[in-house]
């Protein structure tokens, strides 16, 4: 399965959404991801092995789901938190302009690639911000 970028940009958002500390799989659904489907396992797995949001399942995998022998998953309702980490991630892609430049010059690049330019982006249009005060400033 490839990885949807706009997908997990919208996962991201959902967490940064919560209204307390900690979301679950029926929050989550509540917002229209469906934690069966085969497309939210896989990039909310990817999110826990980036490190950007964090389950507190003991027993269980990735958001709370465990792998019977058929194939099937079980699932139990376990906090989940996006990691400030991921709130670095989420915020930087929410800047003006950053997610545009990515979706037209990164599209296909990896997912720590298009962290790493979604900082240095952010950074930068910062400093030009930061520029454009200090030059009215001084005139």
């Amino acid at each position: 399965m490839k990885v949807d970028k706009e997908y997990l940009k919208q996962l991201l958002e959902a967490f940064e959404s919560a209204e307390r500390p900690t979301t679950n799989i029926r929050e989550l659904e509540a917002k229209g991801f469906h934690y069966d489907d085969d497309k939210f396992v896989f990039h909310t797995d990817i999110l826990v092995d980036k490190g950007y949001i964090e389950s507190f399942a003991q027993s269980a995998r990735g958001v709370g789901y465990t792998m019977m022998g058929n194939g099937q998953r079980g699932w139990s309702v376990v906090p989940i938190r996006l990691t400030a980490f991921g709130h670095d991630f989420i915020e930087s892609l929410n800047e003006p302009n950053v997610w545009a430049e990515i979706q037209a010059n990164f599209k296909e690049s990896s997912l720590d690639t298009i962290s790493s330019v979604a900082k240095d982006l952010a950074k930068g249009y910062a400093k030009q911000k930061v520029k454009a005060l200090l030059e009215a400033a001084g005139s």
